[in-house]
């Protein structure tokens, strides 16, 4: 399975496809967001997505692999990479701040351009934040228990917006950059993706996976929504990975709006977890279970309910409430690529087995 290092190797494979590829926008480094048309031509449409946290490739790479592999007679768009800045890593973040693409080949070369270059907003340890120009960046480093300096940064950002909230004054309406620090994860790399968060206009620490419920919106999740609005999924996906799991899998379900769909939603689920199992995957035990937000009816079957977590709605939440069946995969990070791309595939593939017995 591929990994793609470069956004353009990604738009080359998927121009190989021969499928219909359509432009939705244009993110802030002018790279294009492009959906791939395959399938059939059947109602209602399937919707498939990944990569808008750049870190979790293997989604990225099985979202591509699906434009030719998933054999349906309905409608099929495929949005591969939700964040093309990020995926082309953490230099060519730093060159738009910078005017000029630098060398990031060492945590002491990246601390020094964000102490050098820019106006440091926060550092506490090997946590940094600083102002370079348009854009906010972020670097810390591994601290070897294999929570990712990202994670902890962002969380470190969360408790700083609760405790001083005028820090983030001057990054309101931004973008910040973290370095990912994830040596051990195939896909990621210290610097080779770039984890994007949004600052919104309240100061609210987000990322590109929300803002699908508000007026303000930054580009990538508004071509998903406007996207969703033209072809009415019937089915979504959304493709991520989980540092915190080893190498174990769950399925992230959403509750439907009516008896008839949540009958569907859980039948899928139900097959969905019978086929992981029987390509290999590691389930998640309840104990996995992520924090308050979610329910648990089978093995690693989480359901979430956004109105707990009280960030806005992710894609998956928007799809659920405004079209129908809807979900996200979360495949152990620390698992090998090709096994994790793998477990991508077979989750959306069963799930719209059962989707085209709905609709027979």
């Amino acid at each position: 399975m591929t990994i793609y290092w470069s956004y353009d190797d990604l738009l080359e494979a998927v121009a190989k496809t021969g499928v219909e590829v359509r432009i939705l926008g244009h993110t802030v480094d002018g790279s294009p967001l492009v959906c791939a048309r395959a399938g059939g031509d059947r109602l209602p449409a399937i919707f498939v997505t990944a990569g808008s946290h750049s870190t979790e490739h293997a989604g990225v790479s099985a979202a591509v692999e699906l434009i030719t592999h998933l054999d349906t007679e309905h409608q099929v768009y495929v949005l591969p990479s939700r964040d093309p800045t990020g995926l082309n890593g953490y230099a060519r973040a730093l060159s738009l701040g910078l005017g000029g693409t630098p060398d990031c080949e060492s945590y002491d070369q990246v601390e020094d351009i964000l102490r050098r270059e820019g106006k440091v907003l926060f550092e506490e340890d090997d946590l940094i934040l600083s102002l370079i120009g348009e854009y906010g960046y972020t670097c810390g480093r591994p601290s070897g228990d294999r929570v990712c300096p990202q994670w902890r940064m962002y969380k470190r950002l969360l408790r700083l917006h609760e405790e001083e909230p005028d820090r983030f004054d001057p990054l309101r309406g931004r973008r910040v950059w973290m370095v990912p620090g994830q040596p051990g994860i195939e896909g990621a790399g210290d610097f080779g993706r770039a984890y994007t968060l949004i600052i919104s206009p309240e100061g609210e620490v987000l990322h590109i996976n929300r803002f699908h419920d508000t007026v303000w919106s930054p580009i990538e999740p508004r071509a998903a929504v406007d996207l969703m609005a033209e072809i009415r999924p019937g089915i979504s996906f959304d493709i991520h990975e989980s540092q915190n799991m080893d190498d174990r899998y769950w399925l992230s379900a959403r509750r439907q709006m009516d008896d008839e769909g949540q009958q569907w939603e859980e039948r899928a689920s139900r097959r969905v977890i019978e086929e992981i199992q029987a390509a290999g995957g590691t389930l998640a035990e309840d104990g996995d279970m992520p924090t308050g937000w979610f329910d648990s009816t089978q093995q690693a079957v989480f359901w979430l309910d956004a109105t707990r977590r009280g960030e806005g709605l992710n894609l998956m939440d928007f799809a659920s409430r405004q079209y129908g069946m809807a979900f996200g995969t979360e495949m152990g990070m620390y698992g090998e690529f090709e096994h994790r791309v793998k477990l991508g595939m077979v989750t959306v593939q069963t799930a719209v087995s059962v989707f085209e017995e709905r609709y027979r």
